[in-house]
């Protein structure tokens, strides 16, 4: 009897369970996304694309939309890196920095074309942490590994904020 009031319960709190995402309404079935904008003053282009096409890549895996290469999709994506930031960590004894943190935020604007209205504006951020030792190189790869897991964010927002 005891092993049967378990199984119930267990079942009846399964029922209960609640997932805030959903799934992408019906009309959605294609996405532009439009080319990012770097507005942070950093002046390396090349971020810039890589956030683009790190977007592409993370929605062609996704599978969930149809990317369109022009404005006329059934939604619409903007993203535009609006900071990037680079600061000290970690200080060695002598007062000789050891590690940098670089932060990268981003706004991201998502528009469902087929009703004509903003569905979500949001900010994004990410950090990564970075040695001095060849600081250039590697600054650069943190800022890639940044805007790679902005890209996912993104997705993430867009197939299940429902």
């Amino acid at each position: 009897m005891k092993k049967y009031l378990i199984i119930s319960l267990i079942l009846f709190l399964s029922g209960c369970y609640s997932f805030t995402g959903g799934n992408i309404p019906s009309h959605l079935k294609s996405i532009y996304i439009q080319p990012v904008l770097d507005q942070s003053g950093y002046g390396n282009p090349l971020f810039r694309d890589k956030l683009a096409q790190s977007l592409i890549d993370e929605f062609r895996s996704d599978n969930s939309f149809n990317i369109v290469e022009t404005a006329g999709g059934d939604s619409k994506l903007e993203v535009n890196i609006t900071n990037i930031s680079d600061a000290p960590i970690a200080v060695s004894s002598g007062a000789i920095e050891t590690e940098r943190r670089v932060t990268v935020r981003c706004k991201a604007i998502y528009y469902d074309n087929v009703k004509r209205n903003e569905i979500w504006n949001k900010d994004f951020s990410a950090y990564q942490n970075y040695e001095l030792s060849n600081a250039l190189a590697n600054r650069n790869e943190a800022i890639e590994l940044i805007l790679e897991q902005i890209a996912n964010d993104v997705l993430l927002a867009v197939v299940s904020g429902w």
